[in-house]
């Protein structure tokens, strides 16, 4: 088939995308493929280096380009989208909605990652198809980073929650002496002072020095009175 040439057209590269895993699958214009589906290991540099060069094999072979199609799987095909991008080839994301829904594909129906990468592979074939719009690398980094924050907050809140359960359960004369149980001062007193007893048992001295060390300004004498008076 290597004398075989399809004028104004394109091979389709159709990507099923994992975690850590991809299925890769090259269709011809006439819905054939070229090989079998292959696997490629996102933490494997020469696997990369391997689908690179399936692909341009291919397009040696046709004398056609490629144009590679990644089903849109949350955070996941956006290291593989930018490291086909940079290799020169033209990527687009298919959103998993279009896959799902384009049940009239010449495909028997069998669904596991290798035949979703030739099923992605026969979408890329057709003319009206819509892709996602891929935004900038600065918006993907603020997209990143605001994910990564709202996951740090939301963190943040269970541990929170975790802590004041505990002082409920343990110190609960605690909570009131403090607006925020997780301030500097609050948090250094509560790791230099695991218990009531500890509190109690500890020398002025100790407390305000550890107060000082960590706060900006505080009434002292507020915080004592209500810690003399905690039992």
């Amino acid at each position: 088939m290597s004398n075989i040439v399809f004028k104004d057209l394109f091979i389709s590269v159709g990507i099923d995308v994992g975690a850590d895993f991809s299925w890769m699958s090259i269709a011809l214009p006439n819905q054939t493929f070229v090989g079998k589906p292959f696997k490629i290991l996102h933490s494997d540099l020469n696997s990369l280096s391997l689908a690179v060069s399936k692909i341009k094999e291919a397009e040696e072979l046709y004398s056609l380009e490629s144009r590679i199609f990644l089903e849109s799987t949350g955070i996941y095909h956006y290291p593989l989208f930018c490291y086909l991008r940079d290799k020169g080839f033209n990527c687009s994301v298919i959103n998993p909605i279009i896959t799902k829904s384009s049940t009239n594909i010449n495909i028997r129906k069998v669904h596991n990652d290798r035949f979703d990468s030739k099923k992605a592979a026969l979408i890329g074939l057709k003319p009206d198809l819509k892709v996602s719009l891929m935004p900038s690398e600065l918006a993907l980094d603020l997209r990143n980073l605001s994910r990564a924050y709202y996951d740090l907050m939301d963190n943040r809140s269970s541990y929170v929650n975790k802590l004041q359960g505990e002082l409920r359960m343990m110190f609960p004369q605690y909570l009131k002496i403090f607006s925020k149980i997780t301030t500097n001062t609050s948090l250094t007193l509560l790791e230099n002072y695991t218990s009531p007893e500890a509190f109690l048992n500890a020398s002025r001295d100790q407390i305000i020095d550890s107060i000082r060390s960590t706060a900006r300004s505080i009434h002292f004498h507020l915080f004592f009175e209500t810690h003399q008076k905690a039992y």
